[in-house]
């Protein structure tokens, strides 16, 4: 999987939707919640870790229920990860990427109503922008043994309010879940990303017809 397949499904949901009745709104997000890695290694045990991200949102809706979303964001995630039994050792390990999400989104009620809820469903491709294990005492710098992209699948939920006319608040429960092996040597385990993410965001109409 990489970037060119990836702008090709984006390109390809985008041509998907009708062009009929349009409106675009773009603004700023935010998103707290909690991250994990799979793992099937004996004698590693792994715990979820605080995340956030931070950066804007896009939103194509039309007159009808479909439309698509895309964000751009920094997204601070990582997993807590403690090695036994021989010698224990507890280290958290921070993960900050460039996050993509782009998304096909459903909506319910009508074009204009103050009160939609929605459905989405989209990948979530991710720039690795630096990754440290901290074991409380020293900070390891460990990005060459991370994968610098990262891919997988979201979905969720979510509610967007009309505060007035063109001015958007959205709220958005979602989960990801990735795909790929984050470790970027051969490993006797994978390590996939995961994460449940509450978002709220502020959007502002800039143009329909």
């Amino acid at each position: 999987m990489n970037f060119k397949f990836t702008n090709s499904i984006i390109v390809a949901i985008i041509l998907s939707l009708p062009v009929c009745a349009q409106h675009i709104s773009i603004g700023p997000a935010v998103g707290a919640g909690i991250s994990m890695v799979s793992n099937n290694q004996e004698g590693v045990d792994v715990n979820p870790q605080f995340m956030w991200n931070a950066g804007g949102t896009f939103v194509y809706s039309t007159k009808t229920h479909l439309g698509f979303g895309a964000d751009l964001k920094y997204s601070a995630e990582g997993y807590n990860k403690i090695t036994t039994p021989l010698i224990i050792t507890d280290a958290d390990i921070h993960l900050n990427y460039l996050r993509i999400p782009v998304r096909l989104l459903y909506f319910f009620g009508e074009y204009g109503d103050h009160f939609r809820p929605k459905v989405f469903l989209g990948l979530t491709p991710g720039i690795l922008l630096s990754a440290k294990a901290d074991d409380g005492i020293t900070e390891t710098d460990i990005k060459d043994s991370i994968n610098s992209f990262d891919l997988g699948l979201h979905g969720g939920v979510g509610i967007n309010f009309r505060l007035k006319e063109g001015i958007w608040l959205n709220t958005d429960i979602s989960y990801y879940h990735g795909f790929l092996d984050i470790q970027s040597a051969e490993a006797n385990n994978s390590l996939l990303n995961s994460n449940l993410v509450v978002d709220v965001g502020v959007a502002f109409g800039i143009g329909s017809k």
